[in-house]
């Protein structure tokens, strides 16, 4: 399922990329110190270390980060055609299923915090959000959040899939904040 689940997770995020213009690149997101360019480009690091994963086994940011390009979300398509050939060829179960899911987890949260720097009312589809909560929940406690993943955030009770993904992994809903700047990216088991 986590294949099928990031297939999905890679098309809303492709989406919320496509919609991107030049000015759109300058608009602060979420989280406070980033703005969408910047997260635009962490997601090709992002796609790089899932690269990785699938080739060796490693899962490892690329160091030192890259801080911007020319055209952040040309690079992230160069880098996803890389990562579609590296799912299409991986030899180790193991290292696909990792893969998926800590991708899933990334771009659909990464993706958000995009689509929410062009309209703070951007929502994650509903089905998409709750397949991903469902994933996350089930590998994220408070023993295992670390240094990537913030505290949940409280949300009321009628909180959308959206709303109840995001505050899951720390962040405010609405017009809020990151609480970490780091990457959430990590393989779950």
């Amino acid at each position: 399922m986590s294949t099928e689940l990031f297939g999905r997770a890679s098309d809303y995020a492709r989406g919320v990329l496509s919609e991107l213009g030049d000015d759109d690149l300058r608009r602060p997101t979420p989280c406070a110190e980033w703005d969408a360019g910047t997260v635009v480009v962490h997601l090709a690091d992002v796609i790089d270390a899932l690269t990785g994963l699938l080739e060796t086994g490693v899962l490892a940011m690329p160091q030192p980060p890259r801080t911007s390009a020319p055209d952040p979300v040309a690079l992230v398509e160069q880098r996803w055609a890389e990562l579609a050939h590296a799912f299409s060829v991986a030899a180790e179960a193991t290292w696909v299923e990792s893969a998926a899911t800590a991708g899933t987890v990334e771009l659909t949260t990464h993706a958000w915090d995009v689509g929410a720097a062009r309209d703070p009312d951007h929502r994650i589809p509903a089905e998409l959000a709750d397949d991903v909560l469902t994933l996350v929940s089930a590998a994220l406690d408070d023993d295992t959040r670390g240094e990537s993943f913030a505290a949940p955030v409280d949300v009321p009770g009628r909180a959308g899939p959206s709303d109840r993904l995001v505050a899951f992994l720390g962040r405010v809903p609405t017009a809020g904040r990151c609480p970490r700047q780091e990457s959430n990216l990590r393989p779950f088991a």
